[in-house]
């Protein structure tokens, strides 16, 4: 075990630390608050006396997802402001991306039209050029 005192490995099973001669403190566990607990990659222990490992769940769930086809955003750990900005942007760049195939649906007709008489244009230039 460590001493907290001086950060060495030399507590005794008595509790005293053969380096500094104080008495290792043993550290107590606390109630975290929900953004501790949302950044928090560790074990923690639940109301029932359960031990979770946060990092095996947060790499469960990673492997678990790369596993999957598609985009994924990890936002653990962000603040709402900068989640809703993310997905501003996001709505921002798909907005832009429908608009412009709105757009090039509704001028397909006249595009098409165009293409049409561009090439009737050419074979009856080739034809009257002989």
């Amino acid at each position: 075990m460590k001493c907290r005192n001086c950060d060495r490995e030399a507590v005794y099973d008595d509790g005293l630390c053969d380096a500094c001669h104080r008495a290792a403190e043993q550290e107590r566990a606390r109630i975290m608050s929900d953004r501790e607990r949302d950044s928090f990659r560790g074990q923690t222990i639940e109301e029932d006396g359960t031990v979770r490992d946060e990092k095996s769940v947060y790499e469960e769930q990673s492997a678990r997802q790369q596993a999957q086809s598609g985009i994924h955003f990890y936002t653990a750990g962000l603040s709402w402001r900068v989640k809703l900005a993310l997905g501003f942007i996001i709505f921002c760049v798909l907005s832009i991306i429908v608009s412009a195939l709105g757009f090039l649906i509704m001028a397909m007709p006249y595009l098409l039209g165009a293409l049409v008489i561009y090439f009737v244009y050419n074979i009856l230039k080739a034809l009257f050029h002989r």
